[in-house]
Formats: C-alpha cells, sequence, structure tokens
C-alpha cells in the first residue's frame, strides 16, 4: 500500500487539486474493473453455443457512479391496471396526481378514493 502523503502544509487549492485527481483515478479503475467483471459475468451467462440463457435479467445501462438501471424504455412503456373506477367509468390505476374526475366528486386525497376502488 504506497504511503498517504503529508498534507498538513498544502493550501485549500492544492488540496482541491488533490482531491480531483484522486476522484479521476478511482473512477478509471472502477470503470476497468467494471469492465471486467462484466466481461466475466458474460462469459459465465453464455450457453455451449455462445447465446445467452433463458431467464437472464433485461439489459441495463450503467450510471457514472457505476450502478446499473433499468433502461427506460422499460419502465416508461410498462401498464399499470386500474385500481379505481368513477360513475362514469373512468379509470385511475392510483399512480400519479388525483385525477380531475375524482377532484370534481370531492375527493381531496387518497383515502377518499377508497369507495371508488375497483373490488
Amino acid at each position: 500500500m504506497p504511503r498517504i502523503p503529508d498534507v498538513s502544509g498544502y493550501s485549500v487549492d492544492e488540496l482541491s487539486t488533490l482531491i480531483s485527481l484522486a476522484n479521476k483515478r478511482m473512477s478509471e479503475i472502477r470503470g476497468k474493473r467494471i469492465k471486467e467483471l462484466q466481461a466475466e459475468l458474460d462469459k459465465l451467462g453464455a450457453g455451449a453455443d455462445g447465446k445467452a440463457r433463458p431467464g437472464r435479467r433485461k439489459s441495463t445501462s450503467r450510471r457514472p457512479g457505476g450502478m446499473a438501471t433499468l433502461k427506460r424504455t422499460d419502465t416508461a412503456t410498462r401498464t399499470v391496471p386500474a385500481q379505481f373506477r368513477g360513475p362514469n367509468g373512468e379509470e385511475y390505476s392510483g399512480r400519479g396526481a388525483i385525477p380531475k374526475w375524482a377532484r370534481a366528486l370531492g375527493v381531496n386525497d387518497r383515502a377518499d378514493l377508497e369507495k371508488y376502488r375497483i373490488k
């Protein structure tokens, strides 16, 4: 393990520069390691014919911090079944703002919506 330099005589600007250089180097090392691990996972996940095994996770994208997330197209196209139905057949999934038809009926919060729940 390398020795940590004595930084007691450094100015604020010098410390800021040192921190930014250390963060940059850490990101480089992390990115390289992530690529190595991804290659290893891809190699382990492929069958004898080189095709992916069934049941594997959906494709992911990487954030700068290295965290995997589902692609926006995977979550944006999901449909959620309606949980509430108004007197004229209007439907509401329970996500997002309370719809206008419910506000017009005097619903002020989600607790008031319970009488319109689809059973």
